[in-house]
């Protein structure tokens, strides 16, 4: 056994890459600045410095189609040598924005590295209006949206309408997180869902709001509560019962696999798996690392850690998402008038 390691132990060591006097190039479909682009930059700089022969890092911003366009360009492109690196992040795996957008890639053919999972959300409700949310016979509670349509963080009161019975009135069009939090801190909506800390933090503290429901978070394969949100609820505990169509209940877990979608670090498809261990390796000691900790602290203290193989199971399953199931919650979505703007 003792000759069996030694002559196994060189084979081992010969198959870690080195990336002396090499550059890394990090791609990022999205803009400059964002949290997608700021845990990318933070990750990099501390992740290279773990690599074989420390590489250098260029990191390329490119916009378009929630990061499909990069992403598109990139799978392309990119040579599976370990050169090459990348950051998915929801819209880049989410099947109902992929077929929206044309994808020319899979998912499923990327060689994930590890990431951050999304933050578990709530839904904020403020405390004058929480006995309406369940009195049909009440004025509506008015929910906020960003943008145009639903993210997926806002899933859970879709299925609070359908399942719960609550007496919702949607108003989407705002332009960001941060007015949609003024709108309900001045009044002008009753309810609406955050997860980021920075959001969560002074809604927490004003004691002007319930949380109502959280999404939770997957970790090693189940769902947990986030610690910030106390004693709410998890959706999926509220209405598992509740659903007795087999559609609805693939509905119902799309929605809540996509909510779970955070910012993954992925090497190109058919990367050789010595490459890739290297990088789980650099990356399972970035984490380790006290300085980076408290770096990415600044951004965001409470973002989960999704582990390489949550990322895979979570792929595989969004992989399965047909386009009847993305229908059916776009009916729902059309059947609860989501179309008010403020």
């Amino acid at each position: 056994l003792s000759a069996a390691w030694l002559v196994a132990g060189p084979a081992l060591a010969q198959d870690a890459p080195s990336f002396a006097g090499k550059t890394i190039t990090m791609t990022i479909g999205f803009g400059a600045g964002g949290s997608v682009d700021l845990y990318g930059r933070t990750l990099g700089q501390y992740l290279v410095q773990r690599l074989p022969g420390h590489p250098s890092l260029v990191v390329v911003n490119q916009l378009g189609a929630g990061g499909v366009v990069a992403l598109n360009g990139w799978v392309a492109r990119a040579e599976p040598n370990g050169l090459a690196v990348t950051l998915v992040a929801e819209s880049q795996a989410d099947p109902d924005a992929l077929e929206r957008t044309q994808a020319k890639y899979d998912p499923k053919t990327l060689k994930y590295v590890g990431g951050e999972t999304a933050y578990s959300q709530g839904l904020f409700v403020n405390k004058d209006a929480v006995a309406r949310l369940s009195d049909k016979s009440a004025k509506p509670v008015i929910m906020g949206l960003v943008g145009s349509t639903l993210r997926s963080g806002n899933y859970g009161v879709l299925w609070g309408v359908k399942y719960l019975g609550w007496n919702v009135k949607w108003v989407r069009g705002y332009p960001s997180t941060a007015e949609l939090r003024q709108a309900l801190e001045r009044g002008e909506i009753d309810m609406s869902t955050f997860g980021a800390s920075r959001d969560i933090k002074g809604l927490i503290d004003s004691g002007n709001y319930k949380i109502v429901i959280q999404g939770g978070t997957v970790k090693d394969g189940k769902r947990v509560p986030r610690a910030a949100f106390g004693d709410a609820p998890i959706l999926a505990d509220l209405v598992k019962a509740k659903i007795h169509d087999p559609e609805a209940q693939r509905a119902f877990d799309y929605t809540e696999n996509v909510a779970q979608v955070g910012i993954w670090l992925a090497l190109p498809p058919k990367t050789p798996d010595n490459i890739v261990a290297t990088y789980a390796k650099a990356f399972d000691e970035t984490l380790a690392d006290p300085q980076y900790r408290a770096d990415f602290a600044k951004i965001d203290p409470d973002s989960p850690v999704a582990s390489k193989a949550d990322i895979e199971s979570l792929v595989g399953k969004l992989a399965t998402v047909s386009p009847e199931t993305l229908e059916y919650v776009q009916a729902e979505i059309k059947r609860q008038n989501v179309d008010q703007t403020k």
